[in-house]
Formats: C-alpha cells, structure tokens, sequence
C-alpha cells in the first residue's frame, strides 16, 4: 500500500487507483455529474460558459475530456490536440490512427517479449548434446556395464 497527498486537499490516504483521497474522489464525481448534465443540455457549449455557468474550473473539464469520459454525442467546442500528431480531436489524448500506432507497438513489444520468454524456455528444456549424438543416460550406463 502506497500513501499519498491528495493534490486537492493535501490529505494523507492510501493509493488504490486515483491519486484523489476518497472525499476528493466523491466531490470530482459530482463534478463530473454536474458538467455532464450541463452539456446534456446545452450542446455545443464553450469550455468557458461550461466552467462559468457551473462553477467547476477549465482544467477539471479538459481533465475530463482528456479522460475520454464524455460520450461521443457529448458536443463540446474546445480545441484538444493529439499528443502524438498534434491534429484536432475532441476527446481522449491521442487521434485515432495514433491509438492504432500505439496498440500496434505495444502488440508487437509484447509478442518480441513473450517469442523471448520462451525462447529461454525452450533452452532451458532441451538437453545439451554430448559428442556425436545425444544418448540416453540408461543406454550409456549398460555400455559402461557390458564393457567391465
């Protein structure tokens, strides 16, 4: 377990998934309840009037948008850009054919890794071959018997 200082309140709480403490955690909830609900009903909204007209700051809203936690019919006007590319989007932190870019490098790292894995593992099994052919250790010990 892992203690950390909220960044909102400064308490002291034990990390389980968010870096929010569980008071801040509920409060940034109702918050995103309150932003959803208002751009239900008014689509198309500026960042601005969203963060006037609900009292919750623009930083928590991008947060949210960066999250991917509005739905694609949430209509917002605001100006996301791709991290990667730098295009227009209007959710999340990257573009889609950058999301397809990155799963596409994370498929192949880990098929490398695991094609690694039991590479090691296959070594690790198979017997080291003495001179000539490899012989059974029974065989090898009647010869050494019919010899004496």
């Amino acid at each position: 377990m892992k203690l950390r200082n909220c960044p909102e309140c400064g308490k002291v709480f034990t990390f389980i998934r968010t870096n929010l403490c569980p008071e801040c955690q509920k409060k940034d909830e109702e918050n995103f309840r309150i932003v959803r609900k208002f751009l239900s009903e008014n689509p198309g909204a500026l960042i601005t009037e969203v963060s006037e007209k609900t009292g919750i700051g623009e930083e928590k809203i991008l947060r949210y948008l960066k999250e991917g936690r509005f739905s694609v019919g949430t209509k917002i006007q605001v100006k996301l850009q791709c991290e990667l590319c730098g295009a227009a989007i209007n959710a999340g932190r990257y573009c889609l054919p950058c999301q397809e870019k990155l799963t596409a490098g994370l498929k192949k790292v880990i098929r490398e890794q695991n094609e690694k894995v039991a590479a090691e593992a296959k070594k690790k099994q198979e017997p080291v071959p003495q001179k000539g052919r490899p012989r059974m250790h029974s065989a090898e010990s009647w010869l050494e018997h019919k010899k004496r």
